[in-house]
């Protein structure tokens, strides 16, 4: 069996490109692996999120650079989980920044202390440690 080493990806389009991006970026201070800004209905960024990218699109301005095989609607219903050490740290990190909590930090029931966030398209972030 042949096993699939690539990263995972949880990719989404914004209308918000630039806020987004200035939000992964300085305010929670993810790693950007890569950008391009090719023009203005083609641009974009992956940030390192754990083992994961998060891939933040702009979205087209114009029907005609949209790929049908893509869906362009904001993402509702959904939301990233990220595993870190060292949550404490973290969580006072971003409490520093003034970002706005969803869930202040909290051992959870089932062995996890977490915090969640919520970004500028309304995608919650939930930071979790396992075994506290």
């Amino acid at each position: 069996m042949i096993k699939n080493k690539g990263k995972f990806r949880f990719t989404y389009f914004t209308s918000k490109y630039e806020e987004t991006f200035d939000f992964y970026k300085t305010k929670l201070d993810f790693g950007l692996g890569h950008f391009w800004d090719r023009n203005e209905n083609d641009k974009g960024a992956l940030f390192e999120a754990g083992e994961g990218l998060v891939e933040i699109l702009h979205r087209p301005s114009d029907k005609k650079y949209e790929n049908q095989g893509l869906d362009y609607r904001t993402p509702q219903g959904v939301y990233m989980a990220i595993q870190v050490w060292h949550i404490d740290e973290i969580y006072e990190k971003y409490r520093l920044k003034s970002i706005s909590f969803k869930q202040e930090i909290v051992n959870q029931p089932w062995g996890h202390r977490s915090f969640s966030i919520i970004e500028p398209n309304g995608i919650i972030l939930f930071f979790y440690q396992e075994k506290f």
